[in-house]
């Protein structure tokens, strides 16, 4: 099984803290607990609908009770359902005092249109429903949120262009059956990305090309089917002029071209609209580089003893990369380098991070989705940011600074989109991140494929362009290859003529990471896999914070921060096992004053130095596990320190010695050994030193003497000057 789907199978069911706001409020910041808790469509996320209905409780079959109970429901995460897209379409049932949502069978529901059966909610590989209990309102209640597959509602729920509402029907758990209907908008919306070259910029009737190109075509083509509800730039919260000055920045630094990330429109559109029809003609237009449906979000790609033990990805090569090698050493624990992980949600409170809601880099802009839980985030945060105390896990860089932001974006009309790509850019020119600095994607979107066999988040060309110039701005981007089973060469993965993985044609700059088996590195059934990936990381079977408790905390609200898990996995727990060696790397170099590596030159070292993949899955490929302490060797620039000792010695007060024996040692750290030693008398030709020798004739006599390590480090010479008195040479 999926190790990653197991995970979310096992805490969807989980309350997570108090997050407040009503049953829309899914994104709210946690420290805007009131206010958001009143403001019920503000906090919408990710394009679909949030409109308050009424989700009514018949008379009971079992018992005589005939009063009805009423309870909130919302679906969607915005105000809008958009037809053009894929991805999960959210439900949530508020408790109320009446009323106890938990108590519903999330597997007896069905939501879709009157004159439809309706569609179930979205199942893991398992067959288990994707539902999260929690109190997503502040009331101190637990609420059930449940996630549709929109393939699924526009097919079995007869979800279409004319739906005016949508019915839920479910049983209780006694058996009682209940239906509610709630009011939904639809549309198709769409990005688009416009040729480069024309400059585009202003938004809806203000549209232009700044190098005066005509958008007749474009207009035409639009009006042909419908008028645009809107066409506008789809990174809001970072100014044109702050997007030119990191497009060259990026420029710069790579000598080459960053991608115009001003030329990214969202085009949204009426829901009569023939999509396909419209997509082939703007696609045909030389004024339009790219055009697809707008994606939607798909679940991420999960007194306390001493777990430490349980960390066999940190663990020594061949079975892990080797992290308790490198943090014996200040130098390679993360200090000085920052890690934003693109994140739903996460609990800075754990007793084992100890860090706070300043972690939060999206803040109001890109506001959290709390509708997945915080068990993921809480889980990557641990294998990259434990303490390093006496309890709990150990992180493998624990002194980096640690970072997330959601990928949701609140909109300029309060409501909340998913938008990966505008999170990133908003990290490149806000996020204070330097050259060196990481950024790791946990996320995933949908393949061609659909359904489950989730693809890269690159494989959305915006995300890509925002990859692109953060790495052409120095950042190395991580990024989880996903949970879907599919090979990144596959036909399939082609836009606009572009095998869109294929490593020879483009590149973005992340390392593209897979996931392997603790055990043999075979890579595990459910990763993507393919040319384009550099990396694999452990899949399965990670000791870590958070997640589902089955080590330590169990299910009991009361105990989240003090939750542990034993068996968090899928590709992004490999994504975190790999971001350790390369901040690992990075920090070394910050450390030792030299410039930070691109991404894909840190690819080369781990992959020359990792552990092999698996023989039997060697065809499909992920890349092998790294080897830290392997690794540092090969990069290491730390000369050998050497020592001296002169027998005979005088008292310490005085300076001089008589006919002293000289004996040389040196000692190269954890570098690859000392190669030699040197020394030369009094400004002498520099000699290889062999065994102690003595040094004859009175006067001033200085020693200097240095070390050479197999790389060829060489240490800056030392200098010792004594005084040797005239007294008879002792043989």
């Amino acid at each position: 099984m999926n190790d990653e789907i197991g995970f979310w199978t096992r805490i969807l069911s989980r309350q997570g803290p108090p997050v407040g706001g009503p049953a829309a409020d899914l994104l709210r910041p946690e420290t805007e607990e009131a206010a958001m808790a009143r403001r019920f469509s503000a906090a919408i996320a990710l394009g679909a609908l949030v409109v308050p209905g009424a989700l009514v409780v018949g008379p009971s079959a079992y018992a005589n009770e005939s009063v009805e109970r009423r309870v909130d429901l919302a679906v969607g995460l915005s105000d809008r359902i958009n037809l053009a897209g894929t991805g999960l379409v959210p439900a949530v049932l508020r408790s109320t005092a009446a009323f106890d949502a938990t108590a519903v069978d999330p597997g007896s529901v069905l939501l879709g249109t009157s004159k439809a059966g309706g569609a179930p909610p979205a199942k893991w590989a398992d067959g288990a429903v994707i539902a999260t209990k929690r109190d997503v309102d502040g009331d101190g209640r637990r609420d059930l949120v449940l996630h549709f597959d929109k393939a699924d509602l526009v097919g079995d729920g007869g979800l279409g262009s004319d739906s005016a509402e949508l019915t839920l029907s479910a049983r209780l758990s006694d058996g009682r059956e209940i239906t509610g209907t709630d009011q939904v908008d639809t549309e198709m919306a769409f990005e688009v990305k416009f040729a480069e070259s024309l400059e585009i910029r202003g938004a809806n009737a203000g549209l232009r090309s700044e190098r005066g190109q005509s958008l007749r075509r474009v207009e035409s083509v639009l009006d042909r089917h419908g008028q645009a509800r809107d066409l506008a730039p789809m990174v809001r919260s970072v100014s044109s002029a702050e997007l030119a000055e990191l497009a060259e920045e990026a420029a710069e630094r790579t000598g080459e071209a960053a991608p115009d990330i001003s030329s990214w429109y969202r085009l949204t559109m009426p829901s009569g609209v023939d999509a396909e029809a419209l997509l082939a003609e703007l696609a045909a237009l030389p004024e339009i580089a790219h055009v697809y449906p707008v994606p939607e979000p798909v679940p991420p790609p999960s007194t306390t003893p001493d777990f430490t033990g349980r960390q066999g990805y940190l663990r020594p090569a061949p079975t892990g990369i080797d992290a308790d090698f490198s943090r014996r050493d200040p130098r390679l624990r993360g200090t000085g380098i920052k890690v934003a992980d693109l994140e739903y949600d996460w609990n800075p409170f754990h007793e084992d991070l100890q860090l706070d809601w300043s972690s939060d880099l999206g803040g109001d802009a890109f506001p959290r989705y709390t509708g997945f839980a915080d068990e993921h985030g809480t889980a990557v945060f641990g294998i990259m940011a434990g303490r390093d105390n006496a309890y709990g896990v150990t992180g493998g860089v624990p002194d980096a600074e640690f970072y997330g932001i959601s990928p949701n974006e609140r909109l300029p009309s309060g409501r909340t989109s998913w938008n990966p790509g505008p999170a990133l850019v908003y990290l490149a020119a806000n996020g204070g991140l330097r050259p060196g600095d990481v950024v790791l994607l946990e996320q995933q979107t949908s393949s061609p494929l659909g359904g489950t066999r989730y693809a890269p988040l690159e494989w959305i060309p915006a995300v890509f362009d925002a990859i692109k110039l953060l790495t052409g701005l120095g950042v190395t981007v991580v990024s989880t290859g996903g949970n879907g089973n599919t090979n990144s060469d596959d036909p399939m993965y082609v836009r606009n003529g572009i095998r869109w993985f294929d490593p020879t044609v483009q590149h973005s700059g992340s390392i593209m990471v897979g996931a392997g088996s603790s055990t043999d590195h075979e890579r595990l059934s459910f990763s993507n896999y393919g040319t384009r990936f550099d990396l694999q990381g452990w899949g399965h079977n990670i000791t870590t914070t958070g997640s589902n408790g089955n080590l330590q905390g169990g299910t009991n609200p009361a105990n989240l921060n003090v939750r542990y898990t034993q068996s968090f996995g899928g590709t992004s727990g490999a994504g975190p096992v790999v971001t350790n060696a390369v901040v690992a790397i990075q920090s070394y170099l910050k450390a030792t004053g030299q410039e930070p590596w691109s991404g894909q030159k840190i690819v080369e070292v781990l992959k020359a130095t990792g552990t092999p993949q698996g023989a039997a899955t060697a065809g499909e490929h992920i890349g092998p596990l790294p080897n830290l302490e392997a690794a540092l060797k090969m990069i290491e620039v730390d000369a050998p320190v050497s020592t001296i000792a002169l027998s005979h010695h005088a008292n310490s007060d005085v300076d001089w010695v008589a006919n002293p024996l000289v004996t040389l040692s040196a000692e190269d750290g954890w570098g690859v050994g000392v190669a030699r030693i040197e020394y030369r008398l009094d400004g002498g030709s520099w000699t290889q030193y062999q065994a102690p020798f003595r040094v004859k004739g009175p006067g001033l006599r200085t020693i200097e003497y240095r070390a050479t390590d197999n790389k060829g480090n060489v240490e800056k010479a030392n200098t010792l000057t004594f005084h040797n008195p005239e007294v008879p040479v002792q043989q």
